[in-house]
């Protein structure tokens, strides 16, 4: 067949020697001359070029540079497919097919082949984080898809029976919704950032199997014709369920297994098969089957086939209870999920990469069951692997948790979406949380300081309920969601997107503020803070549906955000000239799901001021129940009460224990609280006397030692006056307020608070003696 349809291409060998140069970041050349003096000049030449020194020869200096932008994600991408194992590749950056006659043939950046499919990629990447528009990419693969495959067909052969698969690679690139369907109308695969990472080190770890991973992904739910296979089996059944035994070469079976959950291109599902599959183990063992070693026992597997009508079985004599014949294995990747014998079956991925490996014909054996229940299906891969003692119970049970995903449980369902949001908005390098959540192996610093659960509790039951609620069983639609409960990669798709987007608006327009973190003058990225604002999301969500009759779970995610946009970006605005007071008041409220219910309040506040039909449930009682102007009287009540106290307490000490050698300061307050007062006034340079250096706080305990002096004042309106406790209640609940209108960064004191100080006012000034000291407190 005539090579002009496409080529050149590497194959063997070649693309080994290929994979050397295109792994590597940066691009080589070598610079020689006559004489040193004239490599010397040359070399000077190309350092302001932007080339450096590698290696100095005795003729020669080896020199490089980063490659440029637009081949870094071509290389990468290229060289994960070739140590997948494609056993041909597009060689060097000039790489064809010819899409028409009389047109001249198209330049494609990544061209990979096995023996059942053909991969075609194009990568485009920015340079840093952001949105871009793909409609022109989309376009181009959209006018050559049909002429290409054409040229596929004519060079390879009609009888291969290959499948295509157009992809669009990206890094840095923020996909909008409305391109995403472009994408999906024409069968073209993106893959993004996360992606490709987790494949890059997903090769490292399953070497040649991660390909059947990663066309899995590319061809979810679509007949292989090359996967085709019938194997001589034996059926029976064990407990109700049916099973089958049969024999098959392991590259066929690594082919369609998978020990991770197929749908899952994450880093949690990347951790499942580094717990799983322990590299140290596969070694051994591919080194043992390079020994000529063979395994005697089953590697147990659930073949999935999506029908009602599983599998094909094709009779050919019963004995007893057991029936031989032809068993027609699923032609789908990733259909066959292992149970048992992980490091068995693929320890034959790991033999291929290794010295001494030889082309193994021999078989293995194979247990399988057919579209066991996941309840079934997690019990007994529990059961098997926990007695063998290879990991713990608890362990497997977490391990296990990736199935979750997709589960028919819709609580273990609709918990594993929101996790699952939560954990890619901090892996995913395009979003605003990214590297920003405390995880293992990552220490909490105030730069990253978020935790995945309370993210996840803040979009899910306990917070605000962004993607849904669970109700009798179901989950009802949220407006961040598609409203359909079962679309899980839509609804994750379309989360992760809305999310991204509203958050984005702070990190970029508020970068200084966003980059702090929970260190000194820090909000908006802190638990408390993004809590607050899913709060906001959500009743902004709500006002738009009773404003404009608009359902957000109707709308694309392009659409949900532009919806929401135009109030958040008040917010944004707020904080931009926002004081540190201003941000501290917000910060201080505390972290109960009542404190972040008032923080999100008062920055909703903020919206109603420009938005007046804003007015979401809770912000009016709020805002009816901060009380400014009391504030400000309540504060130089405290201040009074405090000098009254003091006045009280310190005379009526004094007068009991006596003034000489300060007897009523060593007998009549606590040695804590006077270690204390003594160690501030030292600090202060002894300025004034140590018992001015006494707090609010300090008279409970002094009033306790002390009881039988001053019981009868103390309790104020109290009739039982020896209830030490709760005749002291009122002085502990005075210094909570205190310490706010003391600092006003801490916020407003509502009603009640007002009321309070004004009624224990009223008390101290009917039941409290006149002043006789002239000693201030410390406030």
């Amino acid at each position: 067949m005539s090579e002009h349809y496409l080529g050149p291409l590497s194959t063997s060998d070649e693309i080994t020697s290929e994979l050397r140069r295109r792994k590597s970041k940066d691009q080589h050349k070598t610079v020689s001359a006559a004489n040193k003096k004239l490599i010397a000049e040359k070399v000077e030449i190309e350092k302001k070029d932007g080339w450096r020194i590698v290696r100095k020869n005795a003729k020669s200096t080896r020199m490089a540079k980063p490659k440029p932008v637009d081949e870094q994600l071509e290389d990468e991408v290229w060289s994960i497919l070739a140590q997948m194992g494609f056993k041909e590749m597009s060689k060097g950056r000039n790489f064809t097919i010819a899409v028409e006659d009389g047109l001249d043939p198209r330049q494609i950046d990544v061209f990979a082949k096995d023996d059942e499919t053909v991969i075609i990629v194009e990568c485009t990447q920015r340079e840093t984080p952001g949105k871009k528009n793909m409609a022109n990419l989309i376009e181009k693969i959209r006018a050559i898809r049909e002429p290409a495959f054409k040229s596929i067909r004519k060079f390879y052969g009609q009888q291969a029976k290959l499948k295509v698969k157009h992809i669009i690679a990206t890094r840095n690139v923020a996909w909008s919704e409305a391109d995403l369907n472009k994408c999906k109308e024409a069968q073209i695969t993106v893959i993004t950032d996360g992606e490709i990472d987790y494949y890059a080190s997903l090769v490292q770890h399953l070497k040649q199997a991660a390909r059947y991973q990663f066309l899995a992904h590319i061809f979810g739910g679509q007949k292989i014709d090359g996967l085709t296979r019938r194997v001589l089996a034996t059926r029976g059944k064990m407990g109700g369920d049916p099973f089958y035994t049969f024999l098959i070469p392991p590259d066929e079976l690594l082919k369609i297994a998978y020990v991770g959950h197929k749908a899952s291109r994450d880093t949690e599902n990347l951790e499942t098969y580094q717990r799983l599959l322990q590299p140290n183990r596969l070694k051994k063992i591919a080194k043992f089957i390079n020994d000529g070693g063979k395994f005697p026992t089953n590697i147990v597997i659930n073949l999935k086939t999506g029908k009602k009508s599983g599998l094909k079985f094709e009779e050919i004599e019963k004995f007893d209870n057991e029936t031989l014949g032809k068993l027609h294995l699923p032609p789908n990747y990733a259909s066959a999920w292992v149970i048992d014998g992980q490091h068995r079956l693929y320890g034959y991925a790991y033999a291929r990469n290794m010295e001494g490996f030889n082309q193994d014909t021999s078989m293995i054996p194979v247990l399988a069951y057919e579209n066991l229940p996941a309840d079934k299906e997690m019990n007994l891969f529990i059961d098997i692997n926990s007695k063998q003692v290879k990991v713990s119970p608890g362990l497997l049970v977490e391990l296990y948790a990736d199935l979750h995903w997709k589960s028919t449980d819709a609580e273990k369902a609709f918990q594993a979406l929101l996790s699952r949001i939560a954990s890619r908005l901090n892996a995913d390098k395009i979003s605003p949380l990214n590297d920003r959540m405390v995880v293992t192996g990552k220490k909490k610093t105030q730069y990253r300081c978020l935790t995945q659960t309370s993210i996840r509790d803040g979009l899910g039951e306990r917070g605000a309920k962004l993607l849904g609620t669970l109700s009798k069983g179901s989950v009802v639609p949220g407006p961040f969601s598609t409203g359909q409960a079962d679309a899980y990669d839509e609804n994750l798709k379309k989360g992760l997107t809305v999310l991204s987007d509203c958050l984005r608006m702070f990190a970029d327009q508020l970068p200084s503020h966003w980059e702090l973190g929970d260190g000194p003058g820090g909000y908006l990225c802190t638990n408390n803070g993004l809590r607050a604002l899913f709060h906001i999301m959500k009743d902004v969500a709500d006002h738009v549906r009773h404003k404009d009759g608009i359902e957000l779970y109707g709308l694309d995610a392009d659409a949900t955000f532009n919806a929401v946009e135009p109030y958040l970006q008040v917010l944004v605005d707020f904080f931009k000239n926002a004081s540190d007071q201003d941000i501290q008041v917000f910060r201080r409220i505390g972290s109960s799901l009542t404190a972040v219910r008032q923080q999100a309040w008062g920055m909703e506040a903020q919206i109603q001021k420009k938005h007046p039909t804003f007015n979401p449930a809770g912000l009016e009682e709020y805002l009816e129940s901060r009380d400014e102007a009391g504030t400000e009287e309540a504060r130089t009540k405290v201040l009074r009460i405090q000098r009254r106290l003091f006045d009280y307490v310190i005379e009526t000490l004094k007068n009991h224990f006596g003034t000489h050698d300060r007897a009523w300061w060593v007998k009549g307050v606590p040695s804590k609280i006077r270690i204390d007062c003594s160690a501030r006034w030292e600090a202060k340079d002894q300025e004034g006397e140590p018992e001015s250096q006494l707090f609010l706080q300090n008279y409970v305990d002094i009033c306790a030692h002390n009881w039988d002096l001053v019981k009868d004042v103390i309790s104020l309106d109290e009739k039982d006056k020896m209830a030490k406790t709760k005749n002291t209640k009122w002085i502990r609940d005075l210094n909570d307020i205190r310490n706010k209108v003391a600092h006003p960064e801490q916020g407003v004191l509502d009603a009640d608070q007002v009321a309070f100080v004004k009624d224990i006012y009223d008390k101290v000034e009917k039941h409290f003696p006149a002043e006789s000291s002239q000693t201030q407190p410390a406030v």
